[in-house]
């Protein structure tokens, strides 16, 4: 707030989001299609979130670089800003180049002044260096958050240890803060290896991922749980309840759980393995339901809510696509259709027409009015083993998605074009 009062950079880029996010918002009161799509160069000239967007790029690129630490500050922010611009604008290549500068400039910060421990305690530093940790944490955490959606994408942290930087003296973690931190890194991991699996089944050799192997990493989930389960917080009863609070362990938990399954069901099965952590797909539903269910007494009346942050979304699509029971899959859709939810490039409408595909897919041939009764009846040759979609907006005809899936032991790539 102090930053966006006092320095014009900051200011005119908080405005451009909070435009850009009301012109999001009107889409849906005015009963537009599901994701607005107005160029943003046709709203009038005072209201133009491109307007505020290009003077913050010229503020920031005159400004004095004479206090090099207050600087930092602002372009960090300035960074974080665009990125979440541009994920609601759908300029989704412009936000990646945002948030990669800001990690690289988060990463020539001086480790002294981010200090891990420094960020969790209760010191006051200065306000600026506070600005300059809470950003550069935020980035990373996005930037570790970013290989969910990207599959080349390496997140910088990701190379620095072989191990999370667990607490070494403690056996719990010491806020939800750092749980959430050091939970990220490793759901990072689990994408990476998940991924080189996939492209194992493709080609005969890729290169070795730069993160440990999966039975390290699955340790290393074991810890985060334990430390996570040993905080002195959980243990008490109104804590587990609180409006604030509560979500954001079902969350972490959420998140660690389908995370555990989705490595855990790597194994010479293929597609077939998933059928084994049923008890946990329908766990991680019933965790989803809750987090959507505080979305929407956040929001009011089943808004439409953004966040740069991934959440539930891309849980939801793995379970979509990974467990097979016709139940839990349309559990599943049901909780994506409900509420329009935005989670960086992640949406929720968007995911649920590519789970609802899927499900079509793998259940072809059971009748237009049979669908399956149970995980047994779609052969391992009619499952899905790898998906991607990608979002098309031209301005000239519908919103569509190109989606591209290989079959379970079958050869060849298939795509086709879904019209939202």
């Amino acid at each position: 707030m102090f930053f966006a009062q006092t320095v014009p950079a900051v200011r005119n880029a908080a405005i451009a989001l909070a435009l850009i996010h009301q012109n999001y918002m009107d889409g849906f009161s005015s009963g537009r299609a599901h994701r607005p799509q107005q160029p943003l160069e046709c709203m009038p000239s005072d209201r133009s979130p491109l307007l505020h967007y290009n003077r913050a790029i010229q503020l920031l690129l005159n400004l004095e670089t004479g206090d090099s630490t207050g600087t930092t500050a602002i372009t960090l922010l300035v960074c974080y800003l665009f990125s979440c611009f541009d994920h609601l604008a759908g300029n989704y290549v412009q936000a990646v180049k945002h948030l990669r500068g800001g990690v690289e400039l988060s990463r020539n910060i001086d480790k002294s002044l981010l200090n891990n421990n420094d960020i969790y305690d209760d010191a006051k530093p200065s306000r600026v260096r506070t600005v300059i940790c809470q950003v550069a944490r935020q980035i990373r955490r996005l930037d570790a958050q970013a290989v969910t959606f990207l599959i080349d994408w390496t997140p910088a942290d990701i190379q620095e240890a072989l191990t999370p930087q667990f607490p070494s003296f403690d056996s719990a973690f010491r806020s939800l803060d750092q749980a959430a931190d050091q939970l990220q890194i490793l759901v990072a991991r689990v994408m990476v290896l998940h991924y080189t699996a996939q492209q194992t089944s493709l080609v005969d050799e890729i290169p070795q991922p730069p993160v440990p192997p999966q039975d390290i990493v699955l340790g290393q989930l074991e810890t985060w749980l334990s430390l996570f389960e040993n905080m002195p917080q959980l243990g008490n009863n109104s804590y587990e309840t609180d409006s604030e609070t509560y979500p954001l362990i079902s969350l972490l938990r959420l998140q660690h759980t389908i995370s555990w399954t989705l490595l855990s069901g790597h194994g010479p099965g293929r597609e077939m393995e998933y059928d084994k952590f049923l008890p946990q797909f329908r766990q991680c539903v019933a965790l989803a339901g809750y987090v959507a269910a505080a979305h929407e007494r956040y929001s009011g009346s089943l808004k439409p809510t953004f966040t740069p942050e991934i959440g539930i979304v891309p849980v939801l699509y793995i379970i979509g696509v990974k467990c097979r029971h016709p139940v839990v899959r349309r559990e599943v859709l049901r909780i994506l259709r409900q509420q329009p939810i935005r989670e960086a490039v992640w949406d929720s409408i968007y995911a649920a027409r590519v789970v609802e595909r899927a499900i079509e897919i793998e259940e072809d041939g059971f009748g237009e009015r049979e669908t399956a009764t149970s995980m047994d009846q779609i052969a391992v040759w009619q499952r899905i083993e790898s998906m991607s979609w990608a979002d098309v907006v031209d301005g000239k005809s519908p919103a569509r998605l190109d989606i591209a899936y290989t079959f379970c032991t079958r050869e060849g790539m298939h795509m086709e074009s879904l019209i939202i």
